[in-house]
């Protein structure tokens, strides 16, 4: 399956000319991937669901493991995968959303994309 040339945009701009990656719950994925459901497979979402208000645009936008995708499904602003609680925060200065993980007893700096 091709990669659709605004999917490939944004992977660049994430991850640069990297073949593989982790998306924010450390999941791998594959730039050739897009789209597809395998191991290795991603898709491009919102941090803040278009349904709940969020933009289109890319101070919204995120590259996410397929599975990671799934099991979000319209979970905001705290985010629930595989047992740990994650936060979308907006940074209105900046006018973009980013993903804090909430911190373990001994972790120090949760900020993640």
């Amino acid at each position: 399956m091709a990669v659709n040339k605004e999917a490939l945009e944004i992977w660049e701009h994430e991850f640069g000319n990297k073949e593989y990656a982790y998306d924010f719950t450390g999941k791998k994925i594959k730039r050739s991937d897009y789209n597809v459901k395998n191991q290795v497979g991603w898709v491009v979402t919102y941090l803040k669901p278009l349904e709940l208000g969020g933009k289109p645009d890319l101070g919204n936008v995120i590259i996410m493991h397929h599975r990671t995708f799934e099991e979000r499904g319209n979970q905001y602003p705290t985010v629930v995968i595989d047992n740990q609680v994650y936060n979308i925060i907006h940074d209105e200065k900046g006018d973009f959303y980013y993903i804090e993980r909430e911190l373990g007893d001994e972790e120090e700096d949760g900020v993640l994309f």
